[in-house]
Parts: structure tokens; C-alpha cells; sequence
């Protein structure tokens, strides 16, 4: 394999930009772990990708930032802390899971129905077809002792 002509065929970039077919990355990561110089020049790639983004880069307007921090001080600031919970004024809620084994998540209402319900659902299903499977053994007897009235009974 010529590793100069594969570099200048342009897969590392596309595989770099999301455009190379699964095929393609797959062959590329493959080759990489192989040869090293496709690593080095994947790497180098990254870099001039990367420094060609933040050149073309267009800064947003000061205003956009002053907004947006505005607004995250206005939903975040006057609420009291509550557990590790936040809530934001569209009523969604935010859980702060902290290390160890004091855990607590904290779930809707809705959901626990849904839970009840579902387990109620599985529970009737598994009656009824412990029932039904026993009517057919009972209705599987029947038959086969019509058809064969001398033979014992499975039961």
C-alpha cells in the first residue's frame, strides 16, 4: 500500500468531517493502528481543521452573551436550594445526584401510575395464561381419553 497516495486521496478528511462512508473509517482506523505515520497525519489534520474553524470563526455580537447570562441569572437566582434540586421557571426539574449512597431521584406521579398499571397488566396476563394452559391440559385429557379410553390418566 502507498501510505502517500492514501494521504493525499483526502479520507482523513473526510473521515475527520463526517463525510467518509462507514467502510472508510473503519479502514481508516485500522490503517492507523498499523501505521503510525496515519496517525501522526490524522492527528496534524485534526490540527489544521481545527485552526482553519477558529480563523473563519464569526464572533457573536456582546449583546447575545450579556442576554444570555441575563437570563440564566434570572432562573437560577431566586430559587432556594432544596435538596440538590433546581427548578427553573418552566417548572422543569434539575436533579444534582451526589457521590455515595445517598442518591435520590425524585419521579412524577404519572410515571409511578404508569409503573402500577403495567405491572397490574403483567400479573392479569400471567393469571389468564396459567389458566388458559391449564384448560387446554384439562381439554389435551379429555380428548385423548376419548380417543384411547383405556389408557391412565396423566393427572
Amino acid at each position: 500500500m502507498n501510505i502517500k497516495e492514501y494521504i493525499d486521496s483526502g479520507i482523513i478528511e473526510r473521515c475527520l468531517l463526517g463525510l467518509a462512508t462507514p467502510e472508510q473509517e473503519a479502514e481508516l482506523r485500522y490503517l492507523r493502528e498499523i501505521y503510525p505515520v496515519l496517525r501522526l497525519e490524522a492527528e496534524a489534520v485534526e490540527l489544521r481543521l481545527e485552526a482553519i474553524v477558529f480563523e473563519e470563526a464569526v464572533k457573536p455580537p456582546p449583546a447575545i452573551k450579556t442576554r444570555v447570562l441575563d437570563e440564566i441569572r434570572e432562573t437560577f437566582t431566586h430559587q432556594p436550594y432544596n435538596g440538590g434540586n433546581y427548578t427553573n421557571n418552566n417548572n422543569d426539574t434539575y436533579i444534582h445526584l451526589t457521590p455515595g449512597w445517598k442518591r435520590k431521584i425524585t419521579v412524577s406521579i404519572w410515571w409511578r401510575c404508569g409503573f402500577i398499571a403495567m405491572f397490574v397488566a403483567t400479573m392479569a396476563l400471567a393469571a389468564s395464561t396459567w389458566y388458559l394452559y391449564n384448560q387446554v391440559q384439562r381439554l389435551q385429557d379429555v380428548i385423548f381419553h376419548n380417543h384411547y379410553p383405556s389408557a391412565p390418566a396423566s393427572r
